[in-house]
């Protein structure tokens, strides 16, 4: 036993002395990567500045954190390309969009910040990062040359944003994109647009609901031009819809437009245009879009849409309208008093329509909004939706109106008569004064002109004046006075009398 202790001691000591004379043989060429601390991350962080939304938006950034410093210079920028190619991201497949590293914190931390979103979005609690093992040029700052731990992956932690937002289509809290596009101000008030709309040239800064605007007028047949500018927080390719309304009244809302102007847009970018013109108050409509800056700053971009339009016709009302919506169908309307007014003739037909008055159906031709003239040239006026022929109030008479030779041939015939007298004239049994009195009254009226006309011709007599045809109508008979009438009258209604009684007692009339 103790010769095999000893044997075995002696063995386990040769290899031990053994092992010690190969490190401190090697010492030089393993020490400096054995104890060297090697980089790895230790925090992914998403982060909204100014917690404008609640979604991964422009002005966004995202931390990358590192246990060591590395070989980067501290204050320095990374660019996506070369982020691509030191990391590896996952859910996204990568990072696009405009954005831009800073390394700060002595190069312990790489900040990422947003300009420009694209269509690869980062999500927390599933978007994972490690570094890219195959092209990494980050190493220890201390040693240079010791690279990344390859190990693991980390995942995105934070927010981008802790605005809890109303949407106007659902009515209620949401979660993810809550913030509806707008040409104007946000939801907390904070302005994003500047000159959200302009009217041939006109430009105004758009409000959150209603936005004065001073009277635009805008001729019949002639090219107009409406320019906006759209802010939507996820970017200006997903906005989706957006319409023009022109023409509505006081309380009404845009889709009582009678004449509206609507764009769509696929997910793919394709567009379509829809023009809703009941009234053919619209022609020539043509759509162009393009990504602007959203104001001055020149720091978020917007979709402009440019409207090219003309109108045919006025109409009625003033106030024009937008309505917006992006992929999510969040979305806002704006409306603009006093608006747009059409001036100028109607290019289109006159608008013809049925009345009825009396039971007699009349044919109508619109003179304006609210006037028209039948085929008779009576005049109607449309009220509460419905066409009313005018009411002509009958003319007096008026003695100064009448010329002065007619007056006298009314009056001299009946100047030394009674009131009882004139009464009786024209009434049914003076009908043969009333006759002698207009021919006197005629005659002398008919003589004044003449005279007029031809003062020679009364130098000679006409003798046949008074040669006037009459004829006496026969005295009027009653047909009942006739005794042949009144015996057949009789008969009939013995007839009469005797079928209604067997009608009514047919046993009394059997016999």
């Amino acid at each position: 036993m103790k010769k095999l202790f000893m044997k075995y001691f002696s063995f386990t000591s040769l290899s031990i002395i053994a092992i010690l004379v190969l490190s401190i043989g090697s010492i030089s060429y393993v020490m400096p990567d054995a104890y060297a601390a090697v980089p790895t991350i230790t925090a992914f962080i998403a982060n909204d500045p100014d917690d404008g939304d609640a979604v991964f938006s422009n002005g966004d950034t995202i931390l990358i954190r590192f246990s060591e410093a590395v070989n980067a210079t501290n204050g320095g920028t990374l660019s996506p390309t070369e982020f691509a190619a030191n990391f590896t991201v996952t859910n996204p497949a990568s990072f696009d969009g405009t954005f831009t590293g800073t390394w700060q914190t002595g190069s312990t931390e790489l900040l990422l910040t947003w300009t420009v979103i694209g269509a690869q979005i980062p999500n927390v609690g599933t978007t994972t990062i490690t570094d890219n093992a195959a092209t990494t040029n980050l190493f220890d700052a201390a040693t240079t040359t010791s690279k990344f731990d390859h190990t693991g992956t980390f995942t995105l932690t934070g927010d981008f944003g802790l605005l809890s937002s109303t949407s106007s289509s659902n009515g209620g809290t949401c979660s993810g994109d809550c913030v509806e596009p707008t040409l104007g101000v946000n939801e907390k008030g904070e302005r994003r647009v500047s000159n959200g709309f302009t009217y041939n040239g006109y430009s105004v800064d758009v409000d959150r609901f209603f936005t004065p605007y001073p009277l635009i007028t805008a001729e019949v047949g002639k090219e107009n031009k409406a320019e906006f500018k759209i802010y939507e927080n996820l970017g200006p390719d997903n906005i989706r819809h957006f319409s023009f309304a022109f023409g509505l009244a006081k309380g009404q809302i845009i889709s009582q437009s009678v004449a509206m102007i609507e764009l769509d847009i696929d997910f793919d970018g394709t567009k379509s245009l829809t023009v809703t013109d009941p009234q053919n108050a619209l022609d020539n409509v043509r759509v162009e879009t393009n990504h602007v800056s959203c104001d001055d700053s020149n720091q978020t971009d917007c979709l402009e849409i440019i409207i090219y339009h003309t109108f045919r016709t006025p109409l009625d009302f003033n106030i024009v309208a937008t309505d917006v919506w992006d992929t999510a169908r969040l979305s806002w309307q704006n409306y603009y008093n006093h608006g747009i007014e059409v001036i100028g003739e109607s290019l289109n037909p006159a608008k013809e329509y049925d009345g009825i008055n009396r039971g007699h159906i009349y044919h109508l031709t619109e003179t304006g909004k609210t006037t028209a003239v039948d085929e008779f040239g009576n005049s109607w006026t449309l009220s509460l939706g419905v066409w009313n022929k005018d009411y002509v109030v009958p003319q007096r008479i008026v003695e100064d109106a009448i010329p002065s030779e007619k007056v006298w041939a009314i009056k001299y015939p009946l100047k030394d008569k009674s009131q009882e007298e004139i009464i009786k004239a024209f009434t049914k049994d003076g009908v043969e004064d009333k006759f002698l009195v207009s021919k006197y009254g005629q005659s002398l009226l008919a003589e004044n002109r003449l005279n007029q006309m031809c003062p020679g011709c009364f130098d000679k007599p006409y003798d046949k004046i008074n040669s006037i045809f009459s004829y006496d109508f026969p005295e009027r008979l009653n047909k009942l006075d006739n005794p042949e009438i009144q015996s057949k009258m009789k008969y009939e209604s013995h007839k009469a009398e005797t079928i209604m009684n067997h009608i009514m007692d047919p046993a009394s009339t059997s016999n």
